[in-house]
Parts: C-alpha cells; sequence; structure tokens
C-alpha cells in the first residue's frame, strides 16, 4: 500500500509539473518574436509581459510606457514624415495586424476598426477618414469643451464634500 501511495505521488508531481512546464512553455513561445526579425524590443516577463510593473500596481502604464519609450528612444522612427508614410500612405502594406478578434463571440467589440482584416477595414476606413477631417473636428471641439467644464464642476463638488464622484454629484437632472 505504501508503495502505491508513493507511485501515486510520484505521478502527481510529474503530472503538475508537467503542466507548469507546458504552461510556461506556451506562454513564453512568442517571446523572441522581436528577435529574430533584428528589432530592439523589451524583453518580457512570463505571464506578465512588459507590463509587469503596471500589474503589480507599482506604477501606471503610461509610465511604463514612457520609460520603455525613453529607454528605446534612439532605436525608435521619430521622424514625422516617416511616421506619416507608415500610418497613412503605406497603410495597405500594414493594415492587417497580428491580434485579431472573432465577431460572433463579440460583434460590437469584434467589429472595432483596430482588429479588423484585409478588405473590410479598408472599407471602413474609407468611409470613416470623411467624419475625422479637421473642419469637422474643429465644429466638434465646443462639445469636448463642455464636457471638460462638467467634468471640472463635477470633480470641485465631489472633492469639496471630501467624496468620490457619483451619478448625484456629475449628472444633471
Amino acid at each position: 500500500m505504501l508503495l502505491f501511495l508513493q507511485s501515486l505521488t510520484f505521478y502527481l508531481i510529474s503530472v503538475i509539473a508537467a503542466i507548469i512546464f507546458g504552461l510556461y512553455f506556451y506562454v513564453t513561445r512568442n517571446f523572441n518574436f522581436w528577435q529574430q526579425r533584428g528589432v530592439p524590443y523589451v524583453k518580457p516577463t512570463p505571464f506578465f509581459g512588459n507590463l509587469k510593473e503596471c500589474t503589480l500596481q507599482k506604477t501606471t502604464i503610461g509610465e511604463q510606457l514612457q520609460r520603455i519609450y525613453n529607454e528605446h528612444s534612439d532605436k525608435l522612427i521619430r521622424d514625422l514624415e516617416l511616421v506619416k508614410n507608415i500610418l497613412v500612405k503605406d497603410f495597405q502594406i500594414f493594415m492587417d495586424r497580428i491580434f485579431s478578434y472573432e465577431d460572433k463571440f463579440d460583434p460590437v467589440f469584434g467589429n472595432m476598426m483596430p482588429l479588423l482584416k484585409g478588405q473590410l477595414w479598408r472599407h471602413i476606413r474609407t468611409n470613416l477618414t470623411p467624419v475625422f477631417t479637421s473642419r469637422k473636428t474643429k465644429m466638434m471641439f465646443y462639445l469636448v469643451d463642455i464636457c471638460g467644464k462638467e467634468l471640472a464642476e463635477c470633480l470641485e463638488k465631489a472633492t469639496a464634500e471630501g467624496k468620490l464622484p457619483r451619478e448625484k454629484y456629475c449628472y444633471k437632472m
């Protein structure tokens, strides 16, 4: 009986160790993606990626991205014309992103512009581009200004009373 329990214990430990190793290798399988292509990158941490500090709430996402940007500022594309060529003029080369999402699971999230691919992305971009002309953006600025002022008033009321902003503070009835 003791021999059976020892072999069962060994078997369970072996299975658990195999699962842990398998999970580790599954999570880290793409960690050298950019290195293989000769692109400078920040080596990620297993299970956290490059956002370990943010996940552990030691820093904000903005501070983390700023730190990464500062560390690699000499390796980044900083020429505005080159960035414009990549993001606007050469869009047919860069239109398919690695990350995608099946719209059958969540049609709203799955049809967001950054997640679309191929001709559907191109069609949506073509129809959406005229909406964001500089003239139309300037015409919408007053809405942003009004919302910003309402937010400032809401935060002033909430902080004056020492409470967190809630519906009764922010929404006008």
